[in-house]
């Protein structure tokens, strides 16, 4: 009866687990506009790094054709020399889509597939004013529970112009476009596009409840055998 309990406790891990697990790609996502929460974190463990207060939050993600694209702004920006992203087995500088010299920002772009790990990065600060100047390794750790729908892509495939890194006009102007034809979807959280929530706790429920039942019918099995 034991064996049989611990069997069925597994089988539920198992199904809680896959359940939850955190949205890992863009294939996950129907191509569209996103929004993100993120927090920069230290290298060596979990703990927030102190560049987490340049980075401004949240972060725009750009699906099209099963790739995103992430959108970032940095604010002290000229004490943000240098912004590099985990590329392959090295790294690659991010794309600046513009500056904003008068409010010291800047915003910049890249390309990611895994939303569900933390994203290895290098940046490089200076601040003449204090003559410091270094290299610091640092880790973005995206919150995909945080994950909403801005707009969603016209269904002849067209996709919101910004992942081109164009200019925000472009941007503003595809918005516009899109969000006349999903006004619904604006501010929606997305906790899985491609699996119904819903499905998913009937399943987890019955489950439940089935191992539930037969533990209780062999508990009292036992208890009429002795």
């Amino acid at each position: 009866m034991k064996k049989s309990l611990m069997i069925a406790l597994l089988v539920v891990s198992f199904v809680c687990i896959q359940m939850f697990a955190p949205l890992a790609y863009a294939a996950d996502l129907a191509d569209g506009t996103y929004t993100i929460n993120y927090t920069v974190l230290k290298a060596e463990n979990d703990s927030v790094s102190m560049a987490n207060d340049y980075w401004e939050k949240p972060a725009k993600i750009f699906v099209e054709n099963g790739q995103m694209t992430i959108q970032m702004k940095i604010n002290h920006s000229d004490w943000v020399t240098e912004f590099k992203v985990k590329s392959g087995s090295g790294f690659a500088n991010t794309s600046v889509i513009s500056e904003d010299a008068a409010a010291n920002t800047r915003v910049v772009q890249f390309k990611v597939n895994d939303l569900s790990t933390p994203l290895e990065s290098k940046i490089h600060v200076t601040v003449d004013s204090i003559d410091y100047d270094h290299d610091y390794t640092v880790r973005f750790r995206f919150d995909t529970n945080s994950l909403k729908t801005i707009s969603l892509a016209e269904s002849n495939g067209n996709t919101d112009n910004n992942t081109s890194g164009n200019n925000s006009a472009n941007e503003n102007s595809s918005n516009k476009n899109n969000e006349s034809s999903n006004t619904n979807n604006s501010g929606q959280q997305v906790a899985n596009p491609q699996t119904g929530e819903e499905t998913i706790w009937i399943y987890v429920v019955l489950l439940v409840s089935s191992v539930v039942f037969f533990s209780v019918r062999k508990l009292k099995k036992g208890e009429m055998a002795e």
